[in-house]
């Protein structure tokens, strides 16, 4: 088999930026910056032709790769390099399914193939090989929707602190809530009434809040959504909000009340903003 230093680079470069494009947009949802992911595409290229085609030991070969994957991901996603292990894993795990993908997809169409250090070779024809590439993509985006779906309906314990009080609720991530208020830009998550009045000391009803919102300090945010294309809601600005599971407090940010119950089953009380994961 003779293989092409510049047929790995370009194979690996476009499946370098596809793979984090997908990550910063799929699954970190954060802003994409086009040539930072270009630049770490390209550092992987470049390292997979190294890889491939250096006289190095297999176990040399796999270390470098993983220093380059580290690499990539920190050059991607500067902004959430106190995650770089997770985005390794990110980055680790789609390759692998984009991976498994083409070795069944080959494999079926008769193509030989070779590995070294986890980088794959295939002896293909350029256009069997684009069309085997472009259906493992769609296999991979396939997985990627399965596993942001989990992760959309994912359940959390949730710490809310106020007034000198915390309660702990379990909450939904709720990807469809993008809800900010619209002076301060902070986001807003929301809570049933029966868990915030806890944090108040109060026990009234729901309906009575408008009553008492100068007492408790509550801000009031518009809405829309579908059905209520316009609508306020009554929130307070929390000392933090704290989510175990992922290490994270969020210092003053907002909470709407919401005056019945969020989840028919019982199973959650509260909505994590989808911008705070």
């Amino acid at each position: 088999m003779v293989v092409y230093a510049d047929v790995i680079f370009a194979v690996n470069f476009v499946s370098a930026y596809i793979m984090l494009y997908i990550i910063g947009k799929a699954v970190n949802k954060v802003k994409i910056r086009k040539k930072r992911i270009a630049a770490a595409a390209f550092e992987g290229g470049a390292s997979a032709a190294v890889i491939f085609c250096a006289e190095i030991s297999a176990a040399a070969a796999y270390i470098l790769r993983a220093v380059s994957v580290l690499l990539m991901v920190f050059t991607a996603f500067f902004e959430l390099r106190k995650q770089i292990l997770r985005q390794f894993v990110y980055f680790t795990l789609i390759g692998g399914i984009m991976m498994f993908s083409m070795i069944l997809l080959s494999s079926a169409a008769g193509a030989t193939a070779a590995l070294k250090g986890g980088i794959m070779y295939f002896d293909l024809p350029a256009k069997t090989f684009t069309l085997l590439f472009a259906a493992s993509y769609l296999l991979m985006i396939f997985f990627v929707r399965v596993f942001k779906n989990r992760k959309n309906k994912k359940y959390y314990i949730m710490n809310v602190t106020h007034n000198d009080k915390t309660i702990t609720v379990s909450a939904l991530f709720d990807s469809g809530n993008l809800l900010k208020e619209p002076v301060t830009g902070k986001c807003v998550s929301i809570i049933e009434w029966k868990e915030a009045k806890k944090l108040f000391g109060v026990d009234y009803e729901f309906s009575d809040i408008e009553n008492h919102a100068d007492d408790m300090k509550l801000w009031v945010i518009p809405f829309n959504s579908i059905g209520n294309p316009t609508g306020i809601l009554f929130a307070f600005l929390a000392d933090n909000v704290a989510i175990p599971e992922e290490n994270k407090t969020i210092d003053k940010t907002f909470i709407g009340i919401y005056g019945s119950s969020l989840s028919k089953s019982d199973e959650y009380h509260a909505l994590i903003n989808a911008a705070l994961l």
